[in-house]
């Protein structure tokens, strides 16, 4: 038979005190002398009381705890942004919740219903790829509830973000390409709907005009998804064509590392014949055989500028204002594009 759990009556029944004078010796409260604090803190300790967190929140409002939904969470840069926040958070002395949407609209939809079910006091959220109905945001917002996006946001919600700088990390990622010969590079990118491949396309489009070369609509290639497997597919399609690229650049890595595996199928040399760049240096794109070139986004300092833009607005409610913090990225240069080493 399972035992029922100490209650704060439970004690005040025992030191035959009020339950009031037992709560906020608990709370160490200083209008309790220190003696009745000392005994009431000893017996919950010895009765092995625990504060029920259900009853606190619907008391205070407050859970001490916030949500983070994630597309992937085995990802190294979503792993690495979630264990930052986490970080910060403890700071705070809240709990985080994590949950992984695997990419699925309708799971993102189901956990921001669980985390508002459980009071959340704050939500962090990077949307999935299937995200185009934004309901469920508007829904947080309209409760009152704190909410960050970071990395994978929409400009149709006003809403504090945190981004990276993808335009100019695009830019130099081509800029990269062209230095290294390229001079057909083309672009993988992701479904329309998700800001991170608009800005990254704007990146790469405005690197092809400064160098004078032809962004053809052929060389654009809109996956379904950010997948080693999309990657793979657009990729066998334009080696396909008479005139394929000479360069690819993948707006994830995931999506580099899927061109990869098409150009060897098709038995053509990396990065002779085609050089890759990739986006988020993820540590596969470091163990990759060639090695993938790709754009470092910094995930520690998304996950600290989103954790702290949350709880500005948890702990400061009153004053806190929508904001965008833009994190600037670097390129790592490595085998799979690196031409001119291969010279040397």
């Amino acid at each position: 038979m399972t035992q029922k759990p100490i209650t704060i009556k439970d004690i005040a029944e025992k030191l035959n005190i009020s339950v009031s004078t037992v709560s906020r010796a608990l709370k160490d409260n200083h209008e309790i002398s220190a003696q009745t604090r000392k005994t009431v803190q000893e017996l919950a300790k010895q009765l092995g009381y625990k504060p029920n967190p259900i009853a606190v929140a619907l008391k205070t409002h407050k859970s001490h705890s916030i949500g983070v939904i994630v597309p992937q969470i085995v990802s190294t840069f979503f792993a690495t942004v979630v264990k930052t926040i986490e970080e910060v958070a403890d700071g705070h002395g809240y709990n985080v919740l994590v949950i992984s949407s695997n990419e699925s609209f309708q799971k993102e939809q189901k956990s921001v219903e669980v985390l508002m079910a459980n009071r959340a006091d704050g939500i962090i959220l990077a949307l999935s790829h299937e995200t185009k109905d934004y309901e469920h945001i508007k829904m947080i917002q309209e409760s009152g509830t704190p909410i960050v996006l970071f990395d994978r946001t929409t400009n149709e919600l006003n809403v504090s973000r945190v981004v990276t700088d993808g335009v100019t990390a695009a830019f130099q990622a081509v800029q990269h390409l062209v230095s290294e010969g390229c001079k057909k590079i083309a672009l993988l990118c992701g479904p329309e709907n998700v800001a991170i491949g608009g800005n990254r396309m704007e990146g790469y489009e405005k690197a092809m005009e400064a160098n004078h070369l032809p962004a053809k609509t052929e060389l654009i290639w809109h996956c379904s998804d950010f997948t080693v497997e999309a990657g793979k597919e657009a990729t066998r399609q334009l080696l396909s064509r008479q005139e394929r690229p000479d360069a690819i650049f993948g707006i994830t890595d995931d999506l580099a590392i899927g061109a990869i595996e098409a150009i060897k199928e098709k038995g053509l040399n990396i990065p002779e014949d085609i050089a890759v760049v990739g986006f988020s240096n993820t540590k596969r794109s470091r163990y990759m055989n060639p090695t993938v070139s790709s754009i470092n986004q910094f995930p520690e300092k998304i996950g600290r500028a989103a954790a702290e833009l949350l709880f500005d607005q948890i702990l400061n409610s009153k004053h806190a204002q929508i904001k965008k913090e833009i994190i600037n990225c670097e390129l790592i240069v490595r085998e799979s594009s690196d031409r001119l080493c291969k010279t040397r």
